[in-house]
C-alpha cells in the first residue's frame, strides 16, 4: 500500500487520521484535536498575526482557530469530543503528551498506520493510550444501562432517519430530561452529537462502499451534499471529498 495514503479510523466521538501533513488555512472545528508530527517537528500558530511555534506536538481545543504548516510531514491526528465541562481547556502549541512513558506504544502503532498495516483494534488502543498521555483518557469503564442501549441500537438500525429525544425516551419509559441526562453519561455525548457522528459513520462507510458523495450524504441522512459537507469540515476541518484519498477503517459501536 502506499504509504503516502492517509488513513483514516473512525469511531463514533473520535477519529484518528495518520498521513502527510496538508498546510492548512486557519480554521476551527467542534472536535478538539491532538497532533504529533511522526517523523519531524511541523510549525502551527492559533492567529495570523501570531509567529509559527515549531513543534512536535500540539492540542487545538475545541473551536479554536488554528493553523499548520508542515512540508508535507507526517503527521497523526486525534479528534475527539469531550464532554461540555472540559471544552474550556486550552490550546496547547508545545504539548507534552509524547513525553509521557506510555506514549512508546502511541509512537510504534502510528509507525504502522503510516503504511497501513494498523489494524483497527490497535489504533483504537493506541488512541485510548494516546488520550491517556493527554490527561484526557476516560473513567473506567461502565456497563452501559439496558435502556441506553435500546436506543443505541435503534439508531444503528436505521441509518439516515430522523429521531427525536423524546421517541427515545418515551422507548425507554424515560422522561425527556431523565433521557438526556443518562445518555450523556453513558455516552459522554449528547444525543445532537452523538447522531451527527452516527450520520458521519454512515456518510464515511457509504464512501468506502463506493458511493459517489450525493449519495453518501443522502444515505446518511443529511439534506444535500453540502450539508454534509459542512458538518464534515466543522467536525475535521477539512471537505469530505477528502475521504476519496483515503484509507479507511470504522466501528460502528
Amino acid at each position: 500500500m502506499n504509504s503516502q495514503r492517509s488513513h483514516l479510523f473512525l469511531w463514533r466521538g473520535r477519529a484518528l487520521v495518520v498521513g502527510p501533513g496538508i498546510d492548512s488555512k486557519f480554521h476551527a472545528h467542534f472536535a478538539t484535536q491532538l497532533t504529533w508530527g511522526l517523523d519531524a517537528p511541523f510549525q502551527a500558530r492559533l492567529a495570523p498575526d501570531q509567529p509559527w511555534t515549531t513543534t512536535r506536538a500540539a492540542v487545538f481545543a475545541s473551536n479554536q482557530p488554528h493553523q499548520i504548516q508542515c512540508d508535507a510531514t507526517l503527521l497523526a491526528h486525534l479528534f475527539i469530543e469531550l464532554p461540555q465541562r472540559s471544552q474550556s481547556m486550552p490550546s496547547v502549541l508545545l504539548a507534552s503528551f509524547d513525553r509521557a512513558a506510555d506514549f512508546a506504544s502511541v509512537r510504534s502503532a502510528l509507525g504502522h498506520g503510516r503504511n497501513g498495516s494498523l489494524e483497527l483494534e490497535d489504533a483504537e488502543r493506541a488512541m485510548q493510550d494516546w488520550l491517556s498521555c493527554a490527561a484526557l483518557g476516560d473513567a473506567a469503564q461502565q456497563q452501559i444501562d439496558p435502556r441506553i442501549s435500546q436506543a443505541l441500537a435503534w439508531i444503528d438500525h436505521h441509518p439516515g432517519a430522523a429521531v427525536s429525544g423524546a421517541s427515545l425516551a418515551a422507548d425507554a419509559h424515560l422522561s425527556p430530561s431523565r433521557f438526556t441526562h443518562l445518555f450523556r453519561q453513558q455516552t459522554g455525548l449528547s444525543l445532537s452529537r452523538y447522531l451527527l457522528w452516527s450520520r458521519l459513520l454512515d456518510g464515511v462507510e457509504a464512501v468506502a462502499r463506493g458511493d459517489n458523495m450525493t449519495n453518501a450524504a443522502h444515505h446518511a441522512g443529511f439534506a444535500d451534499l453540502a450539508h454534509m459537507s459542512r458538518t464534515f469540515r466543522h467536525t475535521f476541518g477539512v471537505v469530505p471529498s477528502e475521504l476519496q484519498k483515503m484509507a479507511i477503517a470504522f466501528k460502528r459501536d
